[in-house]
């Protein structure tokens, strides 16, 4: 059979499809962490940087994920849903089967939580400042995204943390009254702030709001010490906890985070995951890290003590650092780009919080002692050529 192409006619000028019309206005989250390209682009070697932008456990991978990586058989897929990653994950938090969910970090998670629940029309609340992964996914969604910088505490007095807590739950029950959002985004402990959200607060939340699925962010939490979890919220159904094995676990080039849910909400999100997205060496490599509970602990000691002496070295240099749970601290400098530039310059980079509302700040990830003595130094630098 004869088989006849058939002739395209294009007219003059035109266009290809158009995408959804919200996607024009669309502004990608901005990432200050370190990469080749940044240092590049300011003719620095990030082979000889200290790169405090990231968020790390100081201490670096157990020692189980390098021999586990290489027992990977990299010729075969992955389990397309991580099935025994998951069933350890659910053992650990001690959870209904098919209630944890993997996926590529907790960002993938964040843009799941979106896809199965947010759509044009829907309002979503970001509790800020913070992440911009949740409102940049939300809007992806055609979502109207509300912002509430409740979080927003960088003076230099240390407030009580039972009076700050009641001040941020009252502030959040507000908006939920106002907005009436699908979906409510929390970072606990957040970020850029290093402080606690009251999760004691969520029963409250979701009884005054039905209509809300709340989201909170636990990335940073299993760095802290004796800090609340949203997991005992999780099973009524309302609430979902993201948690990132990159921070804890040291594991962030490979890639690997989780939602916990209720089973009919985990559902949801596994329809709007796509299969393989975790590769066989990140599910290899978080298996043998999750079964060394002394590293965990050690971990936890190394962030608090790394914090302790950060902080402290701040106000040796006459700042205000905000009180920090995290593994990382803000700290009010002035002109945080102008700092971060500066700081780059000499080796250390730190992450400039313009991004996230806070131009007067830069936010420090805690590193081994003696390389924060580097930064500390460089920093009094910096300050006193600004000054």
């Amino acid at each position: 059979m004869e088989i006849r192409e058939m002739a395209v006619t294009r007219a003059p000028g035109a266009q290809h499809p158009s995408p959804n019309p919200w996607v024009a206005a669309l502004t990608p989250a901005v990432h200050g962490a370190l990469d080749r390209s940044v240092a590049e682009e300011n003719g620095v070697s990030p082979d000889h940087v200290l790169d405090f932008s990231a968020n790390g456990n100081v201490i670096g991978p157990p020692e189980a994920v390098g021999p586990a990586i290489a027992g990977v058989d990299v010729t075969r897929y992955p389990d397309r849903r991580a099935a025994m990653l998951a069933r350890a994950l659910e053992e650990r938090h001690g959870v209904t089967p098919s209630a944890v969910v993997v996926g590529n970090g907790s960002t993938e998670m964040i843009w799941s939580v979106a896809r199965a629940y947010l759509a044009p029309g829907d309002v979503a609340l970001v509790v800020g400042p913070t992440y911009g992964e949740y409102a940049a996914a939300s809007a992806a969604m055609g979502a109207e995204v509300c912002d509430s910088a409740v979080m927003n505490d960088v003076g230099g007095a240390t407030p009580h943390v039972a009076a700050r807590e009641d001040e941020v739950a009252a502030s959040v029950r507000r908006r939920l009254e106002h907005v009436r959002p699908r979906v409510a985004w929390i970072c606990h402990p957040n970020n850029p702030t290093g402080a606690p959200f009251p999760v004691w607060a969520l029963p409250e939340f979701a009884a005054a709001s039905p209509g809300t699925l709340f989201v909170v962010d636990e990335a940073y939490l299993p760095l802290c010490d004796a800090l609340a979890s949203a997991l005992p919220a999780v099973a009524g159904g309302r609430v979902v906890m993201l948690r990132s094995l990159t921070k804890d676990l040291a594991l962030a080039g490979l890639r690997v985070g989780y939602a916990v849910a209720a089973p009919g909400v985990a559902d949801a999100l596994r329809r709007v995951t796509p299969p393989w997205s975790v590769s066989s060496v990140a599910q290899a490599a978080a298996l043998a890290a999750l079964a060394d509970d002394e590293h965990a602990r050690r971990a936890r000691a190394a962030v608090t003590a790394a914090r302790a002496h950060l902080s402290d070295g701040l106000q040796r240099l006459g700042l205000h650092p905000r009180p920090s749970v995290a593994n990382f601290v803000l700290v009010r400098v002035g002109d945080g780009p102008a700092v971060a530039r500066r700081l780059l310059e000499l080796g250390c980079a730190v992450r400039d919080c313009t991004s996230f509302g806070l131009p007067e700040c830069i936010r420090i990830g805690v590193r081994a002692i003696h390389e924060q003595e580097r930064l500390l130094a460089a920093l009094a630098s910096v300050l006193r050529n600004e000054g």
